[in-house]
């Protein structure tokens, strides 16, 4: 098991950089799933991560991805503001 450590400026920053690194890191692995609604579909994840956010605070507090890429977001702010309080 091979830790991964990212240092990254604030939460958007610190979201791309596991995208990234999950796919060009040693210290993942990837598993098939084999149930649920995803079954058959494979899934990569880190064995240890570390990540150190130096201005948590920053906002925009979710990332914002390009709609071009057809990812979906991670999170919603509503969803980050309903937490917060």
């Amino acid at each position: 098991m091979k830790p991964v450590y990212i240092e990254a400026r604030d939460i958007p920053d610190a979201w791309f950089q596991c995208i990234y690194r999950i796919f060009e890191e040693e210290g993942t692995h990837e598993y098939t799933i084999d149930r649920g609604s995803f079954e058959g579909q494979k899934r990569r994840e880190f064995d240890m991560v570390m990540v150190h956010i130096k201005y948590p605070g920053i906002r925009p507090l979710i990332p914002d991805i390009p709609t071009e890429l057809a990812i979906p977001a991670p999170s919603s702010m509503e969803y980050v503001e309903e937490y917060l309080q």
